[in-house]
């Protein structure tokens, strides 16, 4: 017998503003600070505040835009330095170095114009035919005047780096490159890691293999290499491995006795090689000959997947960071979805009250400072849990950057939670912002070690933390709609509370599509950027396609991030666009600019989740679950087992399998919940077959259909048959 259940949907609009929050120390010093000569337009550097217009500034002294060649009285700490391309400093590997600090001191000062795109939009905005989604994790770098790009299944991209445009293209082992390539100026060469196992180096100026390191292993995971002297070190299943960069010789395997699931950092002064291991062991390997220093297990979480409640934690596609003035690791974790709501709804605004909550409940900690020396806890760092994602799942968050300042000063950035929130409701969705987090007790007065100052930033919620990275004195955030960026004005110790919290300025912003400016090929909107199919609203800036919607839905990678190198911004959206931005009139187009895609030679064939959609015909009779995704933009019925039942306040997700990643869900969403007797999670529970009809799109990367009308689904078989007539009585399932 088949029953017809009613259900409905849920469009949750969600206004972005900016808003408050920064920190650091050290006495105010009186700096005379005089803007980079140029002919350019003096350009406005707004104050992080809500949009849509540019915010003005209340603080006095401070100007909202840089003239060409005025000279500016701030009171800034001894650590200002001036707007300028003050550094020959590239990335060239995962986060910058091999300490992973995602911090440089190169800065391109602004203004900024569009140089070029690659893998984006197409001369008119739209998105290019033939257009892939990235790995997770995949940053941009450069070296000899290319940027290196993995790809995935298409291998590892080198482009020009003057106008994006495609030098070669290689897939060495014919596997996947998943992990960031990391380039070496002093032999020309680029160490790709292949999911196959094998280390290769290629000449980074043609591509060429000139040398390999087979493992016997494989790994999906991004594990991006990293480079040091004359070692690259990489982590290849249970092992990590010490190879010689010429000969391409083994120096040293380690063997941790678990998957190994990050990246190695590494500690020049304590010349230690870092990783973490699947089990949640962390390990330090002493580079001379690869032997164990200690191994440690920082948590009282078991491994495993987190999904939305349990006592689980991972450490994959996160990245040990070096603190090296300070001797000390961090290491992030990945808790699960309810975290997000524990042990505080909003966390508390001040840091004695945090670190005894955390104390006491250890299980909550999700970013972990440990000595270089022992491996023992330094402190406990007042850090909550968030990521990109919804639905019960939240995965790896964003991770810290280490600064270390002129003075030798050194601190960590990140993404920290506190109240006063930023927008209301103030609850643990909405208690997410910038922090500045204290290495040591002496760094700013008032502040221990794991301290946390509060910064002004564009607003984004806890299941949707931007990735971090630092040039100079400015912080750039990578959300999955936009990237935001900001100058950090004032560090003085009376900053960093929630009431008073360290200022910044807006530099400009990137948003996926926006069509509120009209279209120009410099991709420019001055005032503000409202993203197309959303309500969300953020400074001026940049947006990447003109009037294209949710581009991120259909190529999803579930990452974002921002690298400055060779006088270049690059900005990775998750939909796997990579944008250039340089120095110059940001109404002007760069000589070099165009939208570049792959080489014509190489293989552009779709993978099936990110086919274009065939509009019509809509389906003749019901398909599977399974292949929803090859009919996305179509209207039919699609069949199958609800595994995952879940209700995130938004929505109401019924997965198709457990988790719910990579398959088709159904979305109910808030707005519809009234027109049930009961609520919808109530109705559907796992193990029911169902039919559901509607529209197939894409949302994160999956097929969904969002429900509407109570006819859209229909219970085939149900093994609550014994609830069944408590639904019939209420008219909720009819027959």
């Amino acid at each position: 017998m088949v029953h017809r259940i009613p259900m409905g949907m849920l469009i949750l609009g969600l206004t972005f503003c900016g808003s408050p929050s920064l920190p650091m120390s050290s006495p105010l010093v009186t700096v005379e600070a005089t803007g980079v000569p140029s002919s350019l337009p003096a350009f406005p550097l707004s104050m992080a505040s809500p949009p849509p217009a540019h915010a003005t500034s209340t603080l006095p002294g401070i100007s909202l835009a840089i003239s060409a060649t005025a000279t500016y009285r701030l009171y800034l700490p001894g650590v200002f330095r001036q707007f300028a391309m003050s550094s020959t400093d590239e990335w060239t590997q995962h986060a910058h170095d091999a300490q992973r600090t995602s911090s440089t001191n190169q800065v391109v000062p602004p203004p900024w114009r569009w140089k070029w795109a690659w893998n984006g939009p197409d001369a008119q905005g739209r998105v290019s035919p033939g257009k892939f989604r990235l790995p997770r994790n995949s940053q941009p770098v450069t070296g000899g005047g290319r940027v290196y790009i993995a790809a995935g299944d298409r291998g590892v991209f080198a482009l020009d780096n003057m106008n994006g445009q495609v030098i070669w293209n290689r897939n060495p082992g014919g596997a996947r490159i998943h992990s960031t390539p990391a380039y070496d100026a002093d032999t020309g060469s680029l160490f790709v890691l292949s999911t196959n196992g094998t280390l290769y180096r290629l000449n980074a100026a043609t591509g060429e293999i000139t040398g390999q390191f087979p493992t016997g292993a494989s790994s999906d995971l991004p594990l991006p290499p990293a480079l040091f002297g004359d070692r690259v070190f990489f982590s290849m299943g249970n092992r990590v491995y010490a190879i010689h960069k010429s000969s391409m010789s083994l120096l040293w395997s380690y063997d941790a006795g678990s998957s190994v699931h990050t990246p190695p950092a590494y500690s020049p002064s304590r010349d230690l090689v870092v990783v973490a291991s699947q089990d949640l062991y962390v390990h330090a390997i002493r580079n001379s000959d690869g032997s164990r220093v200690w191994r440690v297990k920082p948590t009282p979480r078991q491994p495993g997947d987190p999904g939305s409640s349990s006592n689980y934690a991972e450490v994959r596609n996160g990245w040990p960071v070096i603190a090296e003035g300070h001797g000390l690791v961090l290491i992030k974790l990945r808790l699960d979805w309810e975290a997000m709501w524990k042990p505080w709804s909003p966390w508390p605004g001040d840091n004695a009250a945090m670190r005894s909550g955390l104390s006491a409940q250890p299980q909550y900690q999700a970013l972990l400072a440990l000595r270089l020396a022992d491996g023992s806890p330094a402190f406990i760092a007042n850090v909550g849990h968030g990521g990109f994602g919804d639905g019960g799942y939240l995965p790896m968050g964003p991770q810290p950057v280490v600064k270390r300042f002129p003075d030798g000063q050194e601190v960590a950035y990140v993404v920290m939670r506190g109240s006063p929130c930023l927008q209301s409701p103030c609850d643990g969705r909405y208690d997410s912002r910038l922090g500045e987090m204290m290495l040591d007790d002496t760094t700013v007065p008032g502040y221990r070690a794991g301290d946390v100052r509060f910064m002004q930033n564009t607003f984004f919620p806890t299941d949707e933390q931007a990735n971090l990275s630092m040039s100079g004195d400015s912080i750039f955030g990578a959300h999955w709609m936009f990237g935001f960026a900001h100058q950090i004005l004032d560090r003085s110790p009376s900053r960093g509370t929630g009431s008073n919290p360290i200022p910044t300025q807006n530099l400009p912003h990137i948003i996926t599509s926006a069509s509120n400016c009209g279209f120009s090929p410099s991709h420019y909107c001055p005032d503000f950027l409202t993203q197309d199919g959303d309500s969300r609203t953020i400074p001026g800036g940049f947006y990447i396609y003109y009037n294209q919607g949710k581009v991120y839905d259909q190529f999803w990678s579930e990452y974002a991030a921002w690298v400055i190198s060779n006088n270049t911004i690059y900005f990775v959206s998750a939909d796997g666009a990579v944008i250039a931005l340089e120095h110059g009139d940001p109404l002007s187009v760069s000589s070099g600019s165009s939208p570049s895609l792959p080489d014509a030679r190489v293989e552009t064939s779709w993978p099936e989740k990110e086919r274009p959609a065939e509009r019509a015909p809509n389906l003749n009779r019901p398909i599977p679950a399974s292949l929803a995704a090859m009919h996305v933009g179509k209207v039919g019925e699609v069949e199958g087992v609800i595994r995952f039942v879940f209700n995130n306040g938004k929505a109401v997700y019924l997965g198709f399998q457990n988790p719910h990643q990579g398959a088709l869900k159904i979305r109910i969403l808030r707005p519809y919940w009234d027109r049930f007797p009961l609520p919808p999670e109530q109705m559907i529970r796992p193990g029911t077959a169902i039919r559901v009809r509607g529209q197939i799109d894409w949302y994160q990367g999956d097929p969904q259909i969002l429900v509407e009308q109570p006819d859209q689904i229909r219970i085939v078989d149900s093994p609550w048959l014994t609830d069944l007539a408590l639904l019939l009585r209420a008219g909720v399932v009819r027959p």
